[in-house]
């Protein structure tokens, strides 16, 4: 990973650090053997890890009175569900004026999956279970300090292309069924069905979630 060299000023601490150069305490230091976060002292140098994982695909909008989930989807180029999935909202009908959404830059981006943090739970496992390095899902929902994730937080990362995810599940796109599948990736169509406890395999619909292998 890259570094860069960063000199301790009057009044800083780690976090401050941290937050101004983009990386996160735990890994300022490891990267500088330091035991204790509250020992840094002016004019020392630290080495700083540079994160090299893609920008943010998203930003900020404020809702604003007059708006419409189908508005803001049009302004963005995006899509109503994909909207309230990035947002967490229930009923895309109900938004409230002056809350903060993230909408994607550039228009509708890949497909997305989110995860609602839970207890216990740490970036590092969340990326492990989907296939993602911590530096990834960083970058992708714009946290500062990979440490400080909360109960109910949502974690947005996108879908693999194939559909395929690392804990051996596949995600329905549009179009599938359950031959389509089961030819892709080498099993018998009785074995999906059992598998998933499918009791009408003909109504197979695009985001549910099968176990594959």
């Amino acid at each position: 990973m890259k570094t860069t060299v960063y000199v301790v000023q009057a009044g800083d601490d780690l976090s401050a650090i941290a937050k101004k150069c983009g990386a996160d305490v735990r890994t300022i230091t490891g990267f500088n053997g330091i035991t204790d976060p509250d020992s840094v002292t002016e004019g020392q140098i630290l080495r700083i890890p540079v994160c090299e994982s893609k920008p943010s695909l998203f930003e900020n909008y404020t809702i604003e009175k007059g708006d419409t989930l189908y508005s803001i989807a049009k302004m963005f180029n995006t899509d109503v569900n994909t909207l309230a999935r990035l947002n967490g909202i229930p009923d895309p009908d109900v938004i409230e004026e002056g809350r903060v959404i993230r909408v994607p830059k550039n228009g509708m981006p890949d497909s997305i999956r989110i995860y609602i943090v839970k207890e216990g739970d740490s970036l590092y496992e969340i990326g492990k279970k989907y296939g993602y390095s911590i530096e990834e899902l960083a970058a992708y929902n714009d946290i500062i300090d990979p440490d400080k994730i909360y109960i109910g937080q949502v974690i947005r990362f996108p879908e693999p292309e194939d559909g395929k995810m690392s804990d051996g599940t596949y995600i329905v796109k549009s179009g599938d069924t359950l031959w389509k599948i089961a030819e892709k990736y080498n099993v018998s169509v009785n074995d999906l069905i059992n598998k998933n406890m499918l009791t009408c395999p003909d109504r197979i619909y695009p985001g549910q979630k099968l176990m594959i292998f």
